[in-house]
C-alpha cells in the first residue's frame, strides 16, 4: 500500500464537530460510500472537505457535516469529521423502526462515511444558478487513478483499526432503507472490497515505529 496523504482538516471545518452530546452511540461495524455528486462545466469537480461542509451547515442547517473522510481527486485525504461523531450520511425516515435500523439512523451511528469527491455517471445534468439545466460532458466519471487507491488504502486501514469485515465496505445505495445511486454507477464497489480484502504485500506494510 502507498503512503497515504491525510490531512487533519476537522478544526476548520464550520459547525460544532466537538460536541459532547453528538457523540456516537454504539461501535463502529463498517464504513459507507460516497461521491459528492458534484461537478463543474468541464465535468469535473472542485469540491474539498470545506465546501462539502460549508453546503451542509450553512445551506442544510446541520450542526456539523457530512462525511468523517473526503478523498480528492488528486488522492489526498482530509480527516473532516471526528471518528467518534456520527455522521448525517446515511439517514432514512423510518419512526416507527420497522426495518430494526434504529428508526433510520443504524448507519449513521455505527458506520464511518468516505466520501470522493466528484460525480461517477454517466449523462449527468446540472443545474446552474439560475435554474437552467445542462447537459454535462462524459469526462470525469470515474475516480482518478490516485483517488481510488487512496480510497483501497484508507478502506484498508479503517477496516483494520475497528476490526471491520470486508463485506462491511458498501456503498450508499446498498445500505437497507438508503434510496440513492450514490457512490454512482461508475464506482465499481465489488473491486474495491476484493482489494480491501486482497493479502497486502509484505513490502507495502507500513514499517513499525
Amino acid at each position: 500500500m502507498k503512503d497515504l496523504r491525510i490531512r487533519d482538516v476537522r478544526s476548520q471545518m464550520p459547525g460544532g464537530t466537538n460536541a459532547p452530546a453528538a457523540r456516537r452511540a454504539g461501535a463502529i461495524v463498517g464504513l459507507a460510500i460516497h461521491h459528492s455528486a458534484t461537478a463543474s462545466a468541464t465535468g469535473a469537480s472542485l469540491d474539498t472537505a470545506r465546501t462539502l461542509f460549508e453546503a451542509h451547515v450553512h445551506g442544510r442547517g446541520w450542526d456539523h457535516g457530512a462525511y468523517h473522510y473526503v478523498i480528492r481527486p488528486t488522492g489526498l485525504i482530509e480527516y473532516a469529521l471526528d471518528e467518534a461523531i456520527p455522521g448525517y450520511h446515511a439517514g432514512f425516515d423510518d419512526p416507527g423502526d420497522t426495518l430494526n435500523l434504529e428508526a433510520g439512523q443504524f448507519w449513521n451511528q455505527h458506520y464511518l462515511a468516505v466520501c470522493l469527491v466528484g460525480w461517477f455517471e454517466n449523462d449527468r445534468r446540472a443545474r446552474d444558478a439560475q435554474g437552467r439545466v445542462h447537459q454535462l460532458p462524459n469526462l470525469f466519471t470515474r475516480p482518478t487513478q490516485v483517488q481510488w487507491q487512496a480510497l483501497v488504502g484508507l478502506a484498508r486501514l479503517l477496516c483494520e483499526r475497528h476490526a471491520i469485515p470486508g463485506e462491511n465496505v458498501r456503498g450508499h445505495h446498498e445500505l437497507v432503507g438508503c434510496r440513492t445511486r450514490c457512490p454512482g454507477a461508475n464506482l465499481d464497489l465489488e473491486a474495491l472490497r476484493a482489494a480491501v480484502c486482497a493479502p497486502e504485500p509484505a513490502a507495502s506494510r507500513p514499517h513499525p515505529h
